[in-house]
């Protein structure tokens, strides 16, 4: 496992490959340290991709990696695909969310974008129809997550809202983006070789900003996605349109946050007027923020950090404190996974505090020291 420090220094090496279009040096393919930080970051099999062939190279592991990870999206694209033909017969409008969608419309190699389950959204009238349907086909209610349906080792997620409002409520300031826009925005296309409807970059791309922030870019895939889908709007001409969700949505922070990262290290073609236009106002301490998200540091609770900003108002910052800190019942026993629900939140928001108290003593002796 790397260290808080040597991730900074590793996703700021394998960031380069992206943006340089590099192969693969000797020496960091040796470095055990580099190849886990890659798969941390989830994008190991990209990498390898820019392996040189020709050299005396071992790839037995690599090889044996690759046919993994086939395999693996060759059983979530069958399952999806019965998924989406089973919610056709009943005449269910539904939208994958990342995973899949994004495999299928932007990358090279479908496989190469890894996801542990399937993610669907459906309008709220139309949830328990859904989920009806998934039992149908053999799929079962998760024990701790009520949302989740597993068969096998197949997960689905199914959502009636994009943003995790049913955890943290007040998140349902933060933006006004909801199902209906989804489908709103929604065009008819083929997934998984059936029928199926597909986000517009409109709503897709802020959502992704937005889903990204909310695990405070702890994974260098989910700004790939972004950085892959910046490129395609930028080719097909469709920034006005992406600009003005992003504006509707009020989610100008999230999305400056990503496309500048893409930008400047992943090779994403975002116009410098677009960052300029949905450039937030920064005060002191989210500046020094801002700069080491770019320095390619994963900074601990990012994302509480730049969400309290973007509440309307001093109290509603104050209520989402309360329920960050101290989250419904629901959320605290999904947090226990099956164990003491008191005993284990307990725990793991003490080392949480302590963690972020350390924290918050490095900003402000770095401050202090200019």
């Amino acid at each position: 496992m790397t260290s808080f420090y040597d991730k900074k220094q590793y996703r700021k090496k394998i960031a380069a490959y992206f943006s340089h279009q590099e192969i693969i040096d000797q020496t960091d393919l040796s470095d055990i340290h580099f190849v886990s930080a890659a798969v941390q970051e989830r994008v190991d099999l990209l990498l390898w991709e820019r392996v040189d062939s020709t050299k005396d190279n071992d790839f037995t592991g690599l090889m044996v990696r690759q046919k993994e990870y086939a395999l693996w999206h060759l059983r979530i694209k069958n399952a999806l695909s019965q998924i989406l033909t089973a919610l056709d017969e009943a005449k269910l409008p539904v939208l994958v969310m990342r995973g899949q969608a994004l495999a299928e419309t932007l990358y090279r190699q479908p496989y190469t974008r890894p996801q542990s389950d399937i993610d669907l959204i459906f309008e709220p009238a139309h949830a328990l129809q859904a989920k009806q349907v998934l039992w149908d086909i053999g799929f079962r209610p998760d024990s701790v997550y009520a949302s989740m349906f597993v068969r096998g080792d197949i997960q689905v997620d199914v959502h009636t809202e994009p943003l995790g409002i049913e955890r943290i409520q007040a998140w349902q300031y933060l933006t006004p983006l909801r199902a209906k826009d989804f489908f709103k925005y929604a065009q008819e296309g083929e997934l998984a070789g059936e029928k199926a409807l597909l986000l517009q970059p409109r709503v897709n791309l802020p959502y992704l900003c937005f889903h990204a922030l909310k695990h405070s870019f702890e994974r260098l895939v989910w700004l790939y996605d972004i950085a892959l889908l910046a490129n395609d709007i930028t080719a097909k001409h469709q920034w006005d349109e992406v600009v003005q969700g992003i504006e509707d949505y009020k989610l100008e922070r999230p999305c400056f946050y990503a496309l500048s990262y893409a930008k400047a290290h992943l090779g994403a073609d975002v116009p410098e007027g677009i960052l300029n236009h949905i450039c937030p106002d920064m005060g002191f301490i989210e500046r020094r923020l801002f700069k080491r998200h770019m320095h390619h540091e994963v900074i601990p609770y990012l994302a509480e950090r730049l969400f309290a900003r973007m509440q309307p108002d001093f109290k509603h910052r104050i209520a989402f404190w309360k329920e960050t800190i101290y989250p419904r019942y629901e959320v605290r026993a999904q947090m226990a996974n099956g164990g003491c629900v008191k005993c284990s939140f307990i725990r793991k928001r003490l080392r949480q505090m302590m963690k972020a108290g350390l924290g918050i003593f490095r900003e402000s002796f770095a401050i202090l020291r200019g």
